[in-house]
């Protein structure tokens, strides 16, 4: 089999001059924009570094707030952007919480990995190295996102008037199944609520997959091999499409990332809001084992359903019930 040319990632330690050849950044989602917020909510677009690469975030807070606030910290589901997070943010802040939503790595504002295109050039007296580079944008890497929530909860640690003994965790969907993560592996976070939490990847792997007639498990693993042969790109920006899904999967990553097998160590409160039909995954298997694994622990943990919504609904029919019912949690865990 043809090989591609060599591409290196690029190391985070080294100064590079880059000549970019990447694919641009989409669109944000249709959102509230920020110049709709609540008169009582200020807000500021914050840079977040994670692993050597800029991250687009927005801080909001409660305008003429005293004294240090709980803190939230938000991110957004597989294909989506912190645009569509608006909405929450902005309920949230005006109760009283300090609020940090972001994008992901190579989505939405945040910039992307880059790769070198070719061979490595040879590094000058102080690692320096001029590259011709593809920037990787829209790749759904959970191991990446949850370093890129810890980074966001790096950058809360350090915002004046934030009261770090106080801090909570809320994602939708794919982040959803990251607030179980991040309950069970974020010593930092008070709390967390995920709502339509797809907490077993290997599950929302063979449902969306299903159709396609492909051994998602083996296919995975066949991927892996010809990227760490050189026989593909590194990283899957063009290949191995979800169906009905925005982004490109790193499916050995994606089948191999299941918190709900780390929910039986969650000791702090968890929430988990679901869709009565739900249609992505099995989420008697994702949120509702998670919750039951976490109450056996000890924690304390709630699981509610929506009833007669869909996946989908939760953003749309179902938003103001599921956010005050977030609104509330945090309300309970984090407030004196």
């Amino acid at each position: 089999m043809r090989k591609l040319r060599r591409i290196v990632p690029l190391l985070a330690a080294a100064a590079v001059t880059v000549v970019a050849a990447g694919i641009g950044a989409p669109a944000p989602a249709a959102a509230q924009p920020r110049s709709a917020l609540p008169e009582g909510v200020a807000h500021r677009a914050v840079d977040i570094w994670s692993e050597g690469t800029r991250m687009a975030g927005d801080l909001y807070w409660p305008r003429g707030a005293t004294g240090d606030l709980p803190a939230i910290v938000m991110s957004h589901g597989w294909g989506g952007t912190k645009a569509g997070l608006v909405r929450n943010a902005a309920i949230f802040a005006a109760d009283g919480f300090a609020v940090l939503a972001f994008d992901y790595r190579g989505w939405g504002e945040s910039d992307g990995k880059l790769v070198v295109i070719g061979d490595m050039p040879e590094r000058g007296v102080n690692g320096e190295v001029q590259v011709f580079a593809r920037e990787i944008r829209t790749v759904v890497d959970p191991v990446d996102q949850t370093l890129d929530i810890r980074r966001a909860f790096d950058f809360i640690e350090g915002e004046a008037n934030v009261d770090t003994s106080r801090l909570g965790y809320w994602g939708s969907s794919y982040s959803g199944a990251h607030a179980i993560w991040v309950a069970a592996n974020e010593p930092r976070a008070a709390c967390a609520v995920g709502q339509v939490a797809a907490a077993d990847s290997l599950d929302l792997a063979q449902t969306s997959w299903k159709d396609t007639g492909i051994d998602i498990e083996a296919y995975a693993r066949e991927q892996a091999t010809r990227r760490a042969r050189g026989e593909i790109a590194p990283l899957p920006q063009g290949t191995d499409k979800a169906p009905n899904l925005n982004g490109w999967a790193h499916l050995d990553k994606v089948v191999g990332y299941r918190p709900v097998e780390d929910a039986s160590r969650i000791s702090i409160p968890l929430l988990v809001i679901d869709a009565e039909h739900e249609e992505l995954f099995d989420r008697h298997r994702a949120g509702a084992l998670s919750v039951e694994r976490a109450k056996a622990n000890g924690a304390r943990a709630e699981y509610r359903v929506i009833p007669d919504i869909s996946h989908y609904d939760i953003y749309r029919e179902a938003f103001d019930e599921s956010a005050q019912m977030a609104l509330a949690w945090f309300n309970d865990c984090l407030k004196p």
